[in-house]
């Protein structure tokens, strides 16, 4: 029997979710920690989202919500579907809201796979996917990028993967923790080979909001024909600065949209009313902390790509999202034991590759979530304690 090299095995864990908590815990114990682990944004929720929030806790008790969202809602994220992405859906029958992005993420391959379906995911990738999989007892095969490609989705490695039992194909652009971009060309020869081969594409949009260099966005849904079978995720919780409120949704053709709803229905029932209405004055507001975001985040990538550069280090150029995916095998340390040393040394907290797999435990993911002077200061002194060694 011979093995596929592009067809590789599903990556376990080098290093579980209580160890990245650990870690979390001990950074706080240092009063001039610097963090740039969490993925979460530092700037404050817009006052007009907050005054909804504020409002609707007033008069929402009696509102009817239904499992799918409250339509002004639905219709509000239609509406942005279209403007943002391109993609056109019915806020009656093509749209529900859940309990965030992560909720959306559970939902959603609930929703595209049957026990022993194979879906094909390119690594590295956020790994709550494998813990989705996992519960939807599906079959997570990895489909390796490489960081000299500035970890590019490949079609032809992602052709070589599919088998008789492949179901699904994930497409997660801008890329957390690797921060690529798909391109117009890939998503094209991508969306091409799962009409063929009769996939359900996931498509990870949480970070569309976030590109560099004049790069596009392309959502796979815009594309001709490629809504029918095709879920799409996002939320409010990047853009706007609104991780806690947890609202996300979910959009697709209505045969799979029934099944999401019926999905979400069993496991949460409806989602909070008063996030909605926060959620709607985002959607029907103003874009200028958007606009503040990603100005800030490309000052801030070029304050972190100038420190990795000083130390020596390869990462690959971010094209997009919140973070950099950098490589330590240099320093003949895990990412885990990297981690550890640059906290407990520097006192600067970093997420260690491993999280992500096996096949990345000589990376760590590094965010552009501080200001840049605290940015700066990090990459110094990870460069001294580096220095030192």
């Amino acid at each position: 029997m011979t093995t596929n090299p592009d067809r590789a095995q599903p990556a376990a864990p080098a290093i579980s979710t209580a160890t990245l908590y650990g870690l979390m815990a001990k950074a706080r114990a240092y009063d001039d920690r610097i963090e740039l682990g969490r993925g979460d944004p530092d700037f404050d929720t817009p006052p007009h989202i907050v005054a909804a929030f504020a409002e609707a806790i007033k008069r929402v008790w009696s509102e009817p919500n239904p499992p799918e969202g409250i339509l002004p809602l639905r219709v509000a994220i239609a509406e942005r579907l279209r403007r943002v992405n391109r993609i056109e859906a019915d806020p009656e029958t093509e749209i529900v809201v859940t309990n965030g992005g992560q909720h959306a993420l559970f939902v959603m391959v609930q929703a595209a796979l049957a026990p022993g379906d194979e879906i094909l995911v390119p690594d590295p990738n956020y790994n709550t996917y494998r813990d989705a999989i996992a519960f939807a007892h599906g079959v997570r095969v990895s489909v390796p990028t490489h960081i000299e490609e500035d970890f590019r989705v490949d079609p032809a490695r992602v052709a070589a993967a599919i088998t008789p039992r492949t179901r699904g194909l994930l497409m997660v652009s801008p890329n957390n923790p690797a921060a690529s971009v798909i391109s117009r060309g890939d998503v094209q020869e991508l969306t091409e080979l799962a009409r063929a081969h009769h996939l359900t594409i996931l498509a990870d949009d949480i970070y569309d909001r976030f590109l560099y260099d004049g790069l596009e966005h392309v959502s796979p849904a815009s594309l001709p024909g490629v809504k029918d079978y095709t879920l799409t995720l996002n939320a409010v919780s990047k853009q706007y600065a609104m991780c806690g409120w947890r609202l996300g949704w979910i959009a697709g053709p209505a045969h799979l949209m029934e099944r999401v709803r019926q999905i979400k229905a069993s496991i949460s029932g409806s989602t909070s009313l008063v996030a909605q209405h926060g959620a709607l004055a985002a959607l029907n507001g103003p874009d200028d902390c958007i606009v503040e975001m990603q100005q800030a985040y490309a000052r801030r990538r070029e304050v972190v790509m100038q420190g990795l550069d000083r130390l020596g280090l390869r990462y690959g150029r971010p094209q997009g999202g919140q973070f950099i995916f950098a490589d330590i095998s240099s320093t003949g340390m895990t990412s885990l034991e990297f981690a550890a040393w640059v906290l407990e040394e520097a006192h600067v907290l970093l997420y260690p590759g491993g999280a992500f797999g096996a096949a990345f435990d000589h990376f760590i993911r590094i965010t552009f979530l501080q200001p840049e002077e605290r940015l700066a200061e990090a990459l110094e002194r990870i460069a001294r304690l580096m220095n030192k060694s």
